[in-house]
Parts: structure tokens; C-alpha cells; sequence
């Protein structure tokens, strides 16, 4: 399904679908990453989705989420 260079917009549903499941979204991120015949907008999709999830892994987002906070509270 990730093979073409052109995603379908049916291709993009599932990949979003799929990434707002918890624990099922990394590891399909880095399956996908790490697979050879995945097309370099799919990967370059998931070098950005996995550089951005680290850095709030990490905590690097935490003063921006939580001044966002106050809007809704």
C-alpha cells in the first residue's frame, strides 16, 4: 500500500488511523521506516513523525502543552 511514490487519499486515511492508535502507531512508524520498499514520501513522512515524537518523548514540548493548558482550564 506504501509502495507508490503518490499516496491515495484512501492511503492517507489508514496512515493517520493507524498512528492515533497508542503503542501500534511506533511500531508501525519504524516498520515502515525501516522497510525497504516503503517510497521516500512515506519515509521522509516518518523521519519527521519519529524525530517529533522523541522530542516529546523527551519532554522538549512540555512548557508549550502546557501553556496551552490555560486556554482550555
Amino acid at each position: 500500500m506504501f509502495k507508490k511514490d503518490k499516496l491515495s487519499v484512501l492511503a492517507w486515511i489508514v496512515l493517520i488511523i493507524a498512528l492515533s492508535i497508542p503503542v501500534f502507531n511506533i511500531i508501525f512508524a519504524v516498520y515502515l521506516f525501516i522497510r525497504r520498499r516503503t517510497s521516500e514520501t512515506v519515509k521522509n513522512f516518518f523521519v519527521a513523525y519519529l524525530i517529533l515524537w522523541v522530542l516529546a518523548w523527551i519532554g522538549l514540548f512540555a512548557g508549550a502543552f502546557e501553556n496551552m493548558q490555560g486556554l482550555f482550564g
